[in-house]
């Protein structure tokens, strides 16, 4: 499978049950997960905009089920995924 064969290069998104998924979006968790891992103060712009990203596209990486087949290694960011999203922490 490739990935044009997801979402052809004209193609941004796609919907699936409901959620619209942007093309990026694990890329942009994985970005966003890095600054996060970086950043020392957690009351810092980075890390709250980082913070906040990342939040946002817990539900998405859900609906692609990157969650079922791949796990977080860092404690910290299934911490803080849990904290956000409490129902998920058996698939973390």
């Amino acid at each position: 499978m490739t990935p044009s064969a997801i979402l052809p290069d004209d193609v941004n998104h796609v919907e699936i049950n409901g959620q619209t998924l942007r093309k990026g979006s694990v890329a942009a968790f994985l970005a966003n997960v890095a600054i996060i891992e970086q950043t020392a103060d957690t009351h810092s712009e980075a890390y709250t905009a980082a913070l906040k990203d990342m939040l946002e596209l817990v539900p998405a990486l859900e609906t692609l089920s990157v969650f079922k087949h791949l796990s977080i290694r860092s404690e910290n960011i299934r911490r803080l995924i849990i904290q956000a999203y409490p129902s998920m922490t058996g698939i973390l």
